[in-house]
């Protein structure tokens, strides 16, 4: 099976982002099964305060379950702004089966700056795929949310995200190092344009399948759940798996972090997890 990320170049021309997207899916035809995975904000450019009309929405979620539905390929929808309610505006990114009908969605707020909030809820769909765990916006910086859906079962995340400021290179690093840490396969799809640096990768805990630069391309890559549940696998001489990055943990430790003063969490741009984990 494959996974594969097109990173499209976006502005703030929605119907000039529309026609990136398809000239992008138009080359990946004919794959074997697998999944798509779009950017965040892909089809109306990064950090785009303006909500879409209603009649661009649908025809979005049109174009690419008709494309899935053609294809028998997943697809991870990457996200696009919709008005909740008066006043309330969210980022909506959905996950599409190989019939073309939604499957589950991930809803953040969108911030008064422009930003994407981070949530508290992780939805993860089984497949032939896999475990599928769905990641939007920052939620994928943040320990909790992550380590919360692999602990749930989440054998691959696919992130609709952006890398942004001046520590590029840190967090493809980064990328790499969530996939170890939670022994999990991620496919990254990275915004770019509008301050987006691309970035979209394929890692694996032992290293990156693929990754793109800053380069208007497709990245594609292998993708097996046998990997996963194989380096899951207890092994304490730690010769063949890697199953400490998720399991190996202290419980009795808990009290302690969660007693740890975040009073200056706004100033320091942290943000906190009220979800309960069982240990």
């Amino acid at each position: 099976m494959r996974i594969i990320i097109p990173q499209v170049r976006s502005g703030w021309d929605c119907r000039a982002n529309e026609r990136a997207v398809i000239r992008s899916l138009s080359k990946i035809r004919g794959s074997c099964d697998g999944v798509v995975v779009l950017p965040e904000a892909v089809f109306t450019g990064f950090g785009n305060p303006e909500i879409p009309s209603s009649l661009l929405s649908r025809r979005w979620l049109e174009l690419l379950s008709n494309y899935a539905r053609s294809e028998r390929l997943y697809v991870y929808t990457g996200s696009w702004p919709e008005e909740r309610s008066r006043g309330i505006r969210i980022q909506v990114a959905r996950l599409l089966g190989p019939d073309g009908r939604e499957l589950a969605r991930v809803e953040r707020e969108i911030l008064s700056d422009g930003s994407t909030a981070t949530g508290d809820d992780f939805p993860i769909v089984e497949s032939p795929l896999g475990s599928l765990g769905l990641v939007l916006g920052p939620d994928f910086w943040l320990i909790e949310p992550v380590r919360i859906q692999c602990l749930k079962g989440a054998e691959l995340l696919l992130v609709s995200g952006a890398i942004t400021g001046s520590r590029r290179a840190a967090q493809v690093a980064a990328i790499w190092g969530i996939a170890t840490i939670n022994t999990v396969g991620i496919a990254f799809a990275g915004s770019l344009g509008c301050g987006a640096l691309g970035g979209s990768s394929i890692a694996m805990p032992e290293g990156f399948v693929g990754r793109l630069e800053e380069e208007d391309a497709v990245v594609e890559g292998d993708w097996s759940r046998d990997t996963i549940v194989r380096v899951r696998e207890p092994d304490l001489q730690f010769q063949q798996t890697m199953w400490f990055g998720l399991w190996s943990r202290r419980p009795s430790l808990y009290r302690t972090l969660t007693e740890v003063d975040f009073s200056g969490d706004e100033r320091i741009g942290m943000q906190k997890c009220d979800c309960e984990v069982e240990a």
